[in-house]
Parts: structure tokens; sequence; C-alpha cells
């Protein structure tokens, strides 16, 4: 007869042995340095039913040999690389190469809070719904240099200080997510269109997989208590930089929207309303943005990245006009 001990051995090897609970995944590009902290912060809170899983994301950089370094002595943490340059590629390959029934997206340029991935153990180890698919956390940012005025938060995430299941369109920040992984792959993982690609700032990737999640009947749910730290340089604080990201946003919503109507005829009147209204809108923001100016500099400076936004949006619908979605 097995002792009290022989009985929970027996029930850890059982439960490696058919998974882990969460596999989390760190996917990086040419950022060695903060690849060190973040993997360190998940490692302190490792147990027997989690791993971590690196994807160098075609990588030119120092990455390899700085992975290989982190998981010299790891028997849960391993190293794949993924050559088609993308978040979204690399986030793909993780989906397939993980063992976790959740895979937990941590970016390389943060660092995850000390209950961070216990929050999540507990969560998901008796979840208030079998139908979630999607979960996130907070983030709190750590800023280089003091922001500006016009940067409005930062990039702070936190919408709340209960776990609740969100709406249609609810939003989670995609560097402090989990996926149920079956369900993600069913779904057809992230759309490699969209999510970051070296200097492209593609966005939105996360959003556009949670609704198709959604539509297949499955939750997407908020929990407050497991927080991340997220390291924003000087680079993102530089307005020029900030109006190439809303661009690039504007790009991503474009072929989000356009993917949710399938009709031909009311992908069409889409498109056409919006080419047609993107020079209006436009140019409501600029005079919006020269109005106020004189006394209110961070109102002016939202709408000129309003503008962007809606530059982006209306280029990216005329690129899918002309047959060209796919070069992004």
């Amino acid at each position: 007869m097995l002792n009290a001990g022989e009985t929970a051995d027996k029930s850890k090897t059982i439960a490696r042995a058919s998974g882990p609970l969460i596999t989390v995944a760190i996917c990086t590009h040419n950022r060695t340095a903060f690849l060190e902290k973040a993997v360190h912060s998940v490692l302190r809170q490792m147990t027997g039913d989690t791993e971590l899983l690196i994807v160098d994301n075609a990588s030119t950089d120092s990455t390899p040999e700085t992975a290989a370094r982190l998981i010299a002595a790891k028997p849960q943490v391993e190293v794949i690389r993924e050559a088609e340059l993308g978040l979204s590629a690399a986030r793909n390959a993780a989906l397939r190469k993980a063992r976790g029934k959740f895979v937990l997206f941590l970016d390389d340029d943060a660092t995850a809070e000390p209950d961070w991935l216990a929050a999540y153990q507990r969560f998901l180890s008796a979840p208030p719904s079998k139908k979630i698919a999607v979960i996130g956390g907070p983030v709190f940012s750590e800023f280089e240099i003091s922001p500006p005025k016009w940067a409005d938060g930062g990039g702070t995430f936190n919408p709340g200080d209960l776990p609740k299941c969100l709406p249609r369109r609810g939003s989670l920040y995609g560097g402090n997510i989990a996926y149920r992984r079956e369900a993600a792959l069913a779904a057809g993982m992230f759309d490699t269109r969209l999510g970051r690609k070296g200097k492209k700032r593609m966005s939105r990737e996360e959003s556009d997989l949670n609704l198709r999640l959604q539509d297949a009947g499955y939750e997407v749910w908020w929990l407050p208590n497991a927080a991340i730290l997220h390291f924003v340089p000087v680079s993102r604080m530089k307005f020029r930089e900030n109006m190439r990201g809303r661009f690039a946003e504007g790009r991503s919503i474009a072929i989000q929207r356009l993917k949710s109507r399938r009709d031909g005829l009311d992908c069409g009147f889409y498109r056409t309303v919006r080419v047609i209204g993107g020079p209006f809108h436009v140019l409501a923001h600029l005079l919006a943005a020269l109005i106020t100016l004189p006394f209110n500099y961070p109102k002016a400076a939202e709408h000129l990245l309003q503008a962007c936004r809606n530059s982006g949006l209306a280029w990216q619908l005329l690129v899918e006009a002309k047959g060209h979605g796919q070069s992004v």
C-alpha cells in the first residue's frame, strides 16, 4: 500500500505524463537583453505543472546563445526556432509545440510579477466556466523615462478588480494572455497578416482570434491578480513612432473587419463607404488638432494619432480592393 507521500508523487508523475496545465511561451526577436529578464521572472515561479517554451523568431543577434544558456539546467524549459518573421507566426509555433492545456504568452520585454503564474494556475485549475478559452491579466508600464503628457496612461492596462467574463470585443492585452490550446488550434490560430513583423507594427492578432473563439461559443475572461510589468523604452514615447503605430493599427483594423464581413456585397459596401469617408475623417481630426493645439496639447496629439489610424484603415482597404491583402 502506498503512503501519502508516495501517492502524491504518483499523482505528480501522472500529471506530468498527461501534460502540464500551463505552457508559458515567450516569443522573441532580437531582444537578447530583455529575454533574460523575462525568462528569470518566470523560472522562479515554475512548478511541476508548468513548462516554459522560448520561441526564437528569426533572431539575428545572440538570442540562440542566450536561450541555450538559460535552459542548460532546466528540464522544463525548451527553445524552438521559427524562421517566418512575425509575432503571429511565432505564437502559432508555440501553440503547435506546447504540451500544456493552456498556452500563456508573456512578452519578451516584460517581467512577471511574483504571483503571476500561481494566479493563472489557481484560476485554471478550478475555472468558473467550462467554456473559457481566453484569459488575461493586468499590464503595468515600466518607463525608461517619464512619459509625455499625450501618452494617456502610457500603455497601462487594468480594467477592473474582479474576475469577469468579457463581452464580445472585450479587450485584453496580448503580452499577458492565455489560450486553451486545443480551442485556439481548432479556430485557426493567429492570422499571420496581423501582429508585429520586425519593424512593421501591425496589431490586433489577439482580438481577431478572440472573436473567432467567441463565435465558436467560447468565453474570454479577465483575471485581475495576474499582473506583469511591461518595459516602455524612450523610443516608444516618440510621437513619430506613435504615429507609425497608429497607422499600422488602422491597417490591422481594416484586415480584421473585412474578415468579419464574409459576404462579397457587404465587404464591397463597407470598403467603399470607408474609403470615400476616410479623407473626411482624417481632415476632421486634423482640423480638431489645429483648433485644440493652443490650449490642450494632449487632446490635439490624440486627434493627430486618430488621423493616422484612419489613414491606415483607408489605405489598407484600398490595398485589399486591389487584391494585395496578403502583402502586409
